[in-house]
């Protein structure tokens, strides 16, 4: 826990029902494997019932560590992992309103295990986020040394144009949510075309828009970054598929 060496999982429950549920366990799972924490699925998986109270919606943070050890990073080998789950009843974050994005002057690395993981070394996420709003901002948009965009401190981000949504890869330093495979997976049923590409700020100065994507607000207009400025409205098509996600 002192070393942040953890990671976790942060998932939307709306009436008991944890959305997307075998996509966020299977990440975790995943996570728990790339950093050597001796996790198995079906520990995780009653740790998530266990956690949600009847009919509730809110947010469920599934955290696992690699367990107590000694001082020092050489004796972290040994893994007891400890596993925790919070549960924070809140209502339905959808529709969120539209957000004004400022790109930060912290650079993300996308050879660094802790940009393509959700772990517990969030420093830069939320050192970045501050920055955001003291500067008037709602968050933050990091992009690569190369100038390549990534994500927000919360959020993986889109640029859409007619029917063509795009999305950084994660050869970019991007963390892999779970709403934007999803999407990535989905939209095309109802007329887009998806893709990951790298993007810089001048491929999305003419985007119709961009939005974020994340488990929580599930999908959220970008009204601005910097001084560009979009629209904040989505398309209908996207917001269709929202509502399917949620009623499923």
């Amino acid at each position: 826990m002192l070393l942040g060496d953890g990671v976790f999982d942060t998932s939307l429950v709306k009436d008991g029902r944890m959305i997307l549920r075998e996509r966020h366990i299977g990440r975790l799972v995943e996570a728990c494997d790339v950093f050597g924490h001796e996790v198995a699925k079906t520990e995780i998986e009653a740790l998530a019932k266990d956690a949600v109270p009847e009919d509730a919606t809110g947010a469920l943070r599934l955290t696992v560590t690699r367990g107590p050890g000694g001082r020092g990073l050489a004796e972290t080998s040994a893994s007891n992992p400890t596993l925790m789950a919070s549960f924070t009843p809140m209502p339905l974050m959808y529709p969120s309103p539209p957000l004004c994005l400022g790109v930060s002057t912290i650079q993300r690395n996308p050879t660094a295990p802790s940009a393509l993981y959700k772990t517990l070394s969030y420093g830069d996420a939320v050192m970045g986020q501050r920055q955001a709003q003291r500067n008037g901002y709602d968050d933050a948009l990091f992009l690569t040394s190369g100038g390549h965009i990534t994500c927000s401190s919360i959020a993986n981000i889109w640029a859409w144009s007619g029917s063509t949504l795009v999305t950084p890869p994660r050869s970019d330093g991007v963390v892999v949510g779970v709403v934007r495979g999803w999407l990535l997976e989905n939209a095309i049923r109802y007329g887009f075309e998806v893709s990951e590409r790298s993007l810089r700020l001048d491929d999305i100065a003419n985007a119709d828009g961009v939005f974020l994507t994340n488990s929580l607000r599930l999908v959220v207009p970008v009204r601005a970054i910097d001084e560009m400025e979009f629209s904040p409205d989505l398309p209908s098509e996207l917001e269709s598929l929202i509502s399917e996600l949620l009623s499923s």
